[in-house]
C-alpha cells in the first residue's frame, strides 16, 4: 500500500490525538452529504414541476407549430407528413380574436380551433371554455354565449347595424395549471365548425412527434426546409418562452446556491488539513529527513481531501437518489388541494453525475494548498526544538 494513502488514512482516523480536527472533518463529510443530496433532490423537484406544467400545456400546445401564409395549408400539411418519419400526427388549427357576450357581460378572448385533439363535440357549435374566462362571464356548462369577431363589430359600427354574432354552447370548462393565458382568454372549438362559420384567423400546422425529446432536432430540420422559409416555426418551448425560461432560471439558480454548500464543506476540509499540517510539522520533517519524497507528502493531503470528498459525495448522491425514488414510488410528500396527489419528482441522471463530479473536484482542490504548505517548511526549523 502506498505510503501517502497510509498517512492520509492515519491522519483521518486519529480521533483521540486530534479530536477537534477530526470533528471538523466529520462536519465536512456531513456537509457534503447534505449538499449533494440537496442538489439532487431540489433539482429533481424543479424538473418534476417543469414536466408537469409541460404535459398540461401540451394537452393544447403541439410539439412544433408552423404559422402559415394564406392558401398554403393543405399543401404544407401533406408535404410534411410524407417527408418526415419522426412526425406522429399533423393537425390543422387556427386562432382568432373574438368578443364574447353572455347576458349583459362582455369579454375579449381568443377562439382556438383544432381538428379533434381536444375533448369537445366536433360536429356542432359546442365549445370548451377556460375556467378564468368562464368566471369573468359568469357562465357554466350548458349556457349559450355570443361570439363576434372584431371585423364583424367594425362592419356593424360603420354601417350602423346590429353586430352579427354566432351562438355557441358551453360543453365543458377546462383548467390548465400555469396556463393562465389559456384559462383566462381561450375558447376551444372544432376546426371544421370554425371554417364553416367563416371566422378566419391565423392558420397553423400543429405537429406532434413520436418523442418530445426529438423536438429540437425536428425544429432545426423544419427551419431549413425550403418551403417553410418565410413561415414562423416554433417549438413547444417557444410558445411559452417566458414561463419555461423562468422555470429554467429558477432550477439553475437553485443548483448554484446549493452548490455553495458543497464549496463551504470543501473549505472546512481545507481548514482541517491546514490544521493537520501545522500539528504534524515535526512528523512531516522527520519523514522528509528519512528520504520521503515531497510529492508523497503532498499526495497525502490531496488524498485526505479526496477520501472525505468521495465518501461524502457518494453517500450524498445515494441519499438523494433514494429520496427521489422513494417520492416517485410512495409519494411521501403530499400536496393537498392540488391537481396532483404528491409532489412531482423527475430524477435526471446527468444531474447526479454533475453533482458527484462537483463534490469530488472541490474536495480535491481543497487539498492542494495544505499539500503545498506541508513541504514549504525546512527540516531544520521543524526539528530544532525536537
Amino acid at each position: 500500500m502506498h505510503i501517502s494513502f497510509i498517512l492520509a488514512k492515519t491522519y483521518l482516523l486519529s480521533f483521540k490525538q486530534r479530536a477537534f480536527i477530526s470533528f471538523i472533518n466529520v462536519l465536512s463529510f456531513i456537509g457534503l452529504i447534505i449538499g449533494i443530496a440537496s442538489i439532487i433532490c431540489v433539482t429533481s423537484i424543479f424538473n418534476g414541476f417543469r414536466e408537469l406544467v409541460r404535459d398540461m400545456l401540451l394537452t393544447i400546445d403541439p410539439h412544433i407549430r408552423v404559422t402559415l401564409n394564406d392558401g398554403e395549408l393543405e399543401y404544407v400539411a401533406t408535404s410534411l407528413h410524407e417527408r418526415y418519419n419522426d412526425i406522429a400526427t399533423i393537425s390543422k388549427s387556427s386562432s382568432s380574436k373574438i368578443v364574447i357576450g353572455f347576458q349583459d357581460k362582455t369579454q375579449a378572448g381568443v377562439l382556438l380551433t383544432k381538428d379533434s385533439e381536444i375533448s369537445y363535440r366536433s360536429t356542432s357549435n359546442h365549445v370548451s371554455i377556460g375556467i378564468g374566462l368562464a368566471d369573468k362571464l359568469g357562465v357554466k356548462k350548458g349556457d349559450t354565449i355570443r361570439v363576434s369577431t372584431p371585423d364583424m363589430l367594425d362592419i356593424a359600427i360603420s354601417g350602423f347595424m346590429i353586430p352579427k354574432s354566432y351562438t355557441m354552447i358551453i360543453d365543458s370548462i377546462f383548467q390548465i395549471s400555469s396556463g393562465v393565458q389559456y384559462d383566462n382568454a381561450y375558447i376551444l372549438c372544432n376546426y371544421a365548425y370554425h371554417r364553416e362559420q367563416g371566422i378566419i384567423g391565423k392558420q397553423y400546422i400543429d405537429i406532434r412527434l413520436h418523442s418530445i425529446d426529438d423536438s429540437e432536432l425536428a425544429l432545426n430540420r423544419l427551419r431549413s426546409e425550403p418551403m417553410l422559409t418565410n413561415m414562423k416555426i416554433e417549438s413547444w418551448k417557444d410558445l411559452h418562452q417566458e414561463l419555461y425560461s423562468t422555470m429554467e432560471f429558477e432550477r439553475n439558480m437553485s443548483f448554484i446556491i446549493l452548490g455553495i454548500i458543497t464549496c463551504v464543506s470543501a473549505f472546512n476540509i481545507l481548514i482541517a488539513m491546514w490544521m493537520t499540517v501545522k500539528s504534524k510539522g515535526k512528523d512531516i520533517a522527520t519523514l522528509l529527513s528519512m528520504g520521503a519524497r515531497t510529492k508523497d507528502i503532498q499526495l497525502t493531503f490531496i488524498l485526505q481531501g479526496l477520501i472525505i470528498g468521495i465518501g461524502g459525495t457518494i453517500s450524498g448522491a445515494a441519499l438523494g437518489i433514494l429520496l427521489c425514488m422513494g417520492q416517485q414510488q410512495y409519494g411521501w410528500i403530499e400536496l393537498p388541494n392540488s391537481i396532483v396527489q404528491a409532489m412531482p419528482v423527475s430524477l435526471q441522471w446527468e444531474v447526479v453525475v454533475i453533482s458527484t463530479m462537483l463534490g469530488v473536484i472541490v474536495s480535491g482542490i481543497a487539498g492542494i494548498y495544505p499539500a503545498r504548505l506541508a513541504v514549504q517548511s525546512t527540516i531544520s526549523s521543524e526539528l530544532r526544538h525536537e
